[in-house]
């Protein structure tokens, strides 16, 4: 079995995490894969035996058979996407605050490893979506947990028209909008009032930015509706807080499935809510 190592270096417990890591993979028969340059940093450290030769996560993904994302919420997002483009489970370690998406704490790793390399799992697909746009060569192709179109910094508000496959929703006032997957529900969106969701729900939350307007609340579409969203002002779109694309006036984005499917490994020993529970508590 090969399992490509996909670690976040700004955490400070990485490196330590790598070494031992690395070592319980070698003891288990399981080889230890990473890119170029991930593999030349460790191998400068000592940190090994570790293979790898492509220069690029999703090239590294095609020619192994798992992906563990080492770090927070937002590497096993980019991980994810990587594993979907390859057709490649992904399982993450945590090494975030909360880590709603990791299934293994650092604590656990030659537990969790000895079922990795048995086969001892479950795949649990997760729905994404997308944004294209009427401006030629913008898109975000993929998001796992959210979308967020927001205000230019020298609006006071910004007006937007909310289409569902070509059908006028509403037209309100708001700082933004913020479009979630399931899995993305507990993020940005829980913060601005949007509801908990189970994340093998494929649905499209709709969560409006501090609107202006008390009767403008949440809405949830099915996964398998188109929603068309333009504005009379400049608005920035941000694909998971990482990828952005500048929206100018008039400019429509549709936002729907997308065709990147990534699937998850899951151990089956806690139940989402039971998850939820802990971590809510921690968060406060």
């Amino acid at each position: 079995m090969e399992i490509l190592l996909m670690p976040n270096f700004t955490k400070p417990r990485t490196w330590e995490l790598l070494r031992e890591l690395c070592s319980r993979m070698a003891a288990l028969g399981i080889t230890a894969a990473a890119v170029r340059k991930d593999r030349e940093a460790m191998e400068a450290l000592g940190i090994g035996p570790v293979t790898g030769d492509r220069e690029t996560p999703e090239e590294a993904a095609a020619g192994c058979d798992v992906i563990l994302s080492i770090g927070g919420d937002g590497t096993v997002i980019h991980s994810a996407c990587c594993a979907a483009q390859a057709g490649k489970p992904v399982v993450g370690v945590n090494l975030g605050r909360l880590g709603f998406l990791a299934e293994i704490e650092p604590g656990e790793l030659e537990k969790y490893l000895l079922r990795l390399r048995d086969g001892d799992f479950a795949r649990e697909k997760r729905f994404a979506i997308r944004s294209r746009f009427s401006q030629e060569g913008q898109s975000l192709p993929f998001a796992l947990n959210d979308i967020v179109f927001s205000k230019a910094p020298e609006q006071n508000l910004a007006d937007f028209e909310i289409f569902c496959n070509g059908r006028l929703i509403d037209h309100y006032h708001a700082d933004g909008v913020i479009f979630s997957t399931s899995t993305g529900s507990t993020a940005y969106a829980l913060s601005a009032g949007g509801p908990v969701m189970d994340p093998s729900l494929g649905a499209i939350l709709m969560v409006p930015i501090c609107p202006h307007s008390i009767a403008i609340r949440p809405m949830v579409f099915s996964g398998d509706r188109t929603i068309t969203l333009r504005s009379g002002g400049t608005l920035q779109a941000v694909a998971d807080g990482a990828r952005r694309v500048q929206m100018a006036p008039g400019v429509t984005a549709a936002i729907g499935r997308s065709p990147l499917e990534p699937e998850f490994i899951t151990f089956g020993e806690n139940e989402f809510f039971e998850i939820l529970t802990a971590k809510i508590k921690q968060r406060g």
